[in-house]
């Protein structure tokens, strides 16, 4: 590692420490770029702070996966420094391949494949240009690209459960959203490895260390506030699906959009490219300002939920099939009601919602080897906090305000329950 260290003052977790090192990678274009993208996608229009970018979370990871990287030594792993240099650029990197809104094209409506699984998006913006002449002259890109996609030790640090990626986004997407909440730095001492894995140790002199438990329940807690009040916000979901049916719309055609010209684009570019296009104008400029479309046909819980597979979820051998879905049925819907098929829009996130950070391997008293946190019996806590955010999952059809006042929502209500067979919920 340099010597020289440059001092970054971050909102959220104070001074922030650079090496040259991490410099010369943070000032490659493909991670400037970030700076245009913000973290939560559509939120600051139910949030109005929440407009921080995925340029600071990188930077914010890097230093939680440094603090990891301390607390793993101080407990006896072995870390050299060319392997804290592989964290360090991945912890940057993590996130370089992410596109304006992506989460809602990749992980909602599933357009595009996942930002970390796109083979072309990482040629494109890790192997090649400048990004790329940085990591290959520490000859460490092999090693960089194995930890973003989770492989080993360093994925685990990075991305896994409880991970320097989730410790920056819990802090940091509560601070721009406003909403109170913390959680305490001594879930650093927890850490460290056995079997070359990542885990909590929860155990000391042969008892459950009730301190680390109250730690890590803390963080579940606050992962779940952010899921249920931000990331699956009705509103939120609305502006997100208005962006990704804009964009699945101007994909059509030969010389429709590509997803490389999202490559270089802004969120503020590409929200401009598809108000400029007349085909996609009036989603943009409903998202642009702030004329968002409004929930007609709500369904929740786990009763009806197969139901609503074939919307979310493509069989291998037909991968478009649900969009065709969606498309088909919006198309249905919206003829049988004498509206345009772009006044509504439906929205069905994935049937397996799960809090993943439950599963975290844990040592504790009695068990040799380290087992899923949520499989330790007696933690009535962790239990609800599952079973809750399974209870998260709602497929929505969102109306446009034109829709809604032409035909009423009651009519758009009933036209849905005749389509899909269900009763709505509001």
């Amino acid at each position: 590692m340099g010597i020289h260290r440059t001092v970054l003052r971050d909102p959220v977790h104070g001074d922030i420490f650079l090496d040259a090192e991490d410099l010369r990678i943070l000032d490659t274009r493909e991670v400037q770029r970030l700076r245009g993208i913000k973290q939560l996608g559509t939120a600051y229009l139910v949030y109005p702070g929440a407009t921080h970018t995925r340029f600071s979370h990188s930077v914010g990871t890097l230093h939680m996966a440094s603090l990891m990287v301390d607390a793993l030594r101080s407990n006896g792993a072995e870390i050299s420094k060319d392997d804290e240099e592989v964290i360090r650029a991945s912890a940057i990197l993590h996130d370089v391949t992410h596109i304006p809104f992506g989460h809602t094209f990749e992980d909602e409506r599933k357009i595009l494949p996942r930002h970390d699984k796109d083979g072309n998006r990482m040629d494109v913006l890790i192997k090649g240009g400048e990004l790329g002449d940085a990591i290959k002259d520490k000859g460490i890109l092999d090693e960089v690209l194995d930890a973003i996609a989770g492989k080993g030790l360093f994925g685990e640090i990075l991305g896994g459960t409880i991970c320097a990626d989730l410790l920056d986004y819990v802090r940091r997407d509560l601070y721009f959203t406003g909403i109170n909440g913390n959680f305490d730095d001594r879930i650093f001492r927890y850490f460290t490895v056995h079997d070359g894995r990542l885990i909590l140790n929860m155990e000391k002199s042969g008892e459950l260390r009730r301190d680390a438990l109250s730690t890590v329940i803390d963080i579940l807690r606050l992962r779940y506030v952010l899921t249920e009040r931000v990331y699956y916000h009705h509103a939120k979901a609305s502006s997100g699906s208005m962006i990704a049916k804009a964009v699945e719309t101007a994909m059509k055609g030969r010389e429709g959009l590509k997803a490389e010209d999202m490559y270089w684009m802004s969120d503020s570019d590409l929200i401009s490219y598809l108000a400029g296009r007349k085909d996609t104008e009036k989603l943009a400029d409903g998202v642009r300002y702030r004329r968002l479309y409004k929930r007609a046909y709500v369904v929740s819980g786990e009763r009806h939920r197969e139901n609503f597979v074939p919307y979310h979820q493509s069989p291998p051998s037909d991968p478009g099939a649900a969009m065709k879905n969606r498309e088909s049925a919006e198309w249905v819907i919206s003829s049988s009601l004498g509206i345009e098929h772009d006044d509504l829009i439906i929205y069905a996130p994935s049937m397996n919602m799960q809090m993943k950070e439950a599963s975290i391997p844990v040592k504790i008293p009695g068990e040799k080897e380290p087992v899923p946190l949520s499989s330790v019996p007696g933690l009535p806590e962790i239990d609800s906090l599952m079973e809750n955010y399974r209870r998260l999952w709602r497929f929505y059809v969102f109306a446009s305000p034109d829709a809604i006042k032409k035909k009423g929502r009651d009519r758009i209500r009933k036209a849905c329950e005749r389509h899909f067979g269900v009763e709505s919920e509001a």
